[in-house]
């Protein structure tokens, strides 16, 4: 028996002393990993890492995109720099290529940058630019407005001796001026010549130099395709035409030959192309006449089409589309099935708005696809008649997001003004009863009504 357990505490023994030789020798290779670990590090750490160049140009040529082109990129490492173009490269490589991203890296639109590049703002009597930043933009708008001498608001300016504030509230004519863009439809023709028109039963002609009232009332561009503006024939509206260019005051909608009548005026604001057409389909028994290649006279719209692919060819060279009508049933605020259905063309081929004039009353508005269709807007200050009025305001923030309100006013003994408390709150409640799918709140925003 004690043999046996001597023979059993000899064999522990032996597999004791295995162990630790077993642990000893794991212990020293751990050892030597990780110094040769250490080794390897320090040599990573002491040898210079050479980064990675890239020709950003070519990249970005290489995208196969026909807005990068090598012309166009050269201008912008010209105008903005040799680190730009990396700008791009990575705005690019992260969200993918597209257009909103000019204006996020220049606080222009590709389409403000391509024209720069070109060059076509020099000298260009038909772009305007508006100077400074602002984290808003007003584009407001007013309907019919006459300054003819042989109509009823013009011998009341004349006859008050108050200048524009005889015809326009004080809060009217702030609101006006204080716009970024001021628009309204001139209703009438600028001359001492010509004799009315056969079968017309209204016509109206202004003295040219009363084209300073304008300028009173802030207004900075004027639509001209309507029923009175060849009131007086083929002079007194090129008198119109000539006397609007001597006030440097813009005018879309009419001209010497169809080209002119047809050709859009751009403002670039907060760096942002916006074009604005006008058109007219007023007349039930069509007398004023259509611009041609070679003579005088309006853009019309009666076939919808012309007009309709001006939008579409304006839209691919700006950012922002207005389509100005003059259409809709006088005197009404029902709306003609013709204008819910070519409003809807125009948005479809490319306008982001549409303003409506020539019903003498308000109209409602719609929304269809997120844009404003605001089919009527009146007389602003037409008429002795009193009749609720207002002025549209489109807001354009920096970020390009949108917004719209309506000011209401009242037409009465020959003025305008701006009303608010319970005559507001009546004329919004109306609107809305007019209107296909819009709400309008206390201060005036329009939203869609969902």
């Amino acid at each position: 028996m004690k043999k046996v357990v001597k023979k059993r505490k000899v064999r522990y023994d032996r597999i004791l002393v295995l162990v630790i030789a077993i642990v000893l020798v794991a212990f020293s290779v751990s050892l030597g990993i990780q110094s040769l670990s250490k080794k390897n590090k320090k040599v990573e750490n002491d040898t210079p890492r050479t980064e990675e160049k890239i020709d950003y140009q070519e990249a970005l040529l290489a995208l196969k995109n026909d807005d990068l082109n090598q012309e166009f990129l050269n201008w912008l490492v010209k105008t903005y720099g040799d680190d730009f173009l990396k700008k791009v490269y990575d705005a690019q490589k992260e969200n993918g290529y597209s257009r909103e991203m000019w204006h996020e890296l220049t606080g222009n639109s590709y389409f403000v940058l391509k024209d720069l590049q070109e060059g076509i703002y020099q000298n260009n009597d038909r772009v305007q630019l508006i100077e400074g930043s602002k984290d808003e933009i007003n584009i407001s708008f007013a309907g019919d407005v006459s300054l003819a001498d042989n109509w009823e608001i013009m011998p009341f300016y004349l006859s008050r001796q108050k200048g524009v504030y005889g015809i326009l509230s004080e809060d009217t004519v702030k609101y006006m001026n204080d716009a970024d863009i001021m628009i309204v439809n001139n209703e009438f023709c600028f001359s001492n010549r010509g004799t009315p028109m056969p079968k017309k039963t209204w016509t109206f002609r202004a003295n040219p130099e009363h084209v300073s009232v304008y300028d009173e009332m802030g207004v900075d561009l004027v639509t001209l395709a309507n029923n009175h503006i060849y009131d007086f024939g083929e002079e007194a509206f090129l008198d119109t035409l000539d006397t609007l260019e001597k006030a440097n005051l813009p005018y879309i909608g009419a001209g010497r030959n169809i080209e002119e009548a047809m050709e859009p005026y751009y403002y670039i604001v907060n760096g942002y192309k916006i074009a604005f057409v006008n058109a007219t389909r007023a007349e039930k028994f069509i007398l004023t006449p259509e611009a041609t290649e070679d003579s005088p006279g309006v853009f019309r719209a009666y076939d919808p089409e012309p007009y309709a692919n001006l939008i579409k060819e304006t839209k691919e060279h700006s950012d922002y589309v207005v389509a100005l009508l003059h259409w809709g049933k006088e005197d009404s605020h029902v709306l003609e099935d013709v204008v819910l259905e070519t409003g809807k063309l125009y948005i479809d081929s490319g306008a982001d708005l549409i303003v409506g004039t020539h019903a003498h009353e308000l109209q409602g508005v719609e929304f269809y696809k997120g844009k404003l269709i605001a089919y009527n807007l009146g007389d602003f200050i037409f008429s002795k008649e009193t009749k609720p009025t207002g002025i549209l305001t489109w807001k354009l923030s920096k970020d390009g997001t949108s917004s719209y309100y309506f000011v209401p006013a009242i037409q009465s003994d020959k003025k305008t003004s701006i009303v608010e408390g319970e005559e507001a709150k009546d004329i919004f409640e109306k609107m809305k009863s007019w209107s296909v799918n819009g709400e309008f709140k206390e201060n005036g925003e329009i939203v869609e009504n969902s």
